[in-house]
């Protein structure tokens, strides 16, 4: 027999992720705008709000349901066309995001720290896997040691910054949607 509460808590539990998740899309071209301090001619940041609200959602999803991985991969498509351009980037990125978070989930207590390391090994595998896809690809001709010292170093640092001052809220709404 159905219940209806049930459902209906369940469908805005979704729509509330992915507006959650929609704003950290916007989030992540927005801020690079705004603040330009970001992009100088000798360091890149690239802020990764969206991969960091994928990870908290998956660390405090109770739910084995498949939702979180669906919404990564129709924004991953959303990001490559929007932001990269390049199919396939973000696409398999956050997908593959997903599902490692989803693997490590049981042993990452419910912490600050711990959910900080997951953030931040999963950044630094994105940010290594894009710049081994652009040197591929010949998008980039920068070498490894400009490339740990002028992009990953930076957004490492400033998306670290970002997480610190964005967990709390962010957990709270994770919470509440739940």
């Amino acid at each position: 027999m159905l219940d209806m509460g049930k459902i209906k808590s369940v469908t805005a539990k979704y729509w509330g992720q992915l507006i959650l998740l929609l704003v950290g899309f916007f989030l992540d071209g927005s801020l690079k705008s705004v603040l330009p301090l970001l992009n100088r001619s000798f360091f890149q940041v690239s802020v990764q709000i969206l991969l960091m609200l994928l990870i908290l959602m998956v660390l405090h999803n109770s739910d084995h349901d498949n939702q979180l991985f669906w919404f990564s991969l129709l924004l991953g498509v959303l990001y490559d066309s929007y932001y990269s351009r390049i199919f396939g980037l973000y696409t398999v990125i956050f997908p593959l995001t997903v599902l490692c978070t989803r693997s490590v989930r049981q042993y990452v207590t419910e912490s600050v720290i711990f959910e900080w390391s997951t953030y931040f090994i999963a950044l630094t595998a994105s940010l290594i896997y894009l710049y081994i896809i652009g040197s591929f690809l010949h998008l980039t001709m920068v070498n490894g040691t400009h490339f740990i010292t002028d992009w990953l170093g930076p957004t490492l640092l400033v998306n670290s910054l970002v997480f610190i001052i964005l967990y709390w809220p962010v957990t709270k709404i994770i919470g509440w949607l739940q």
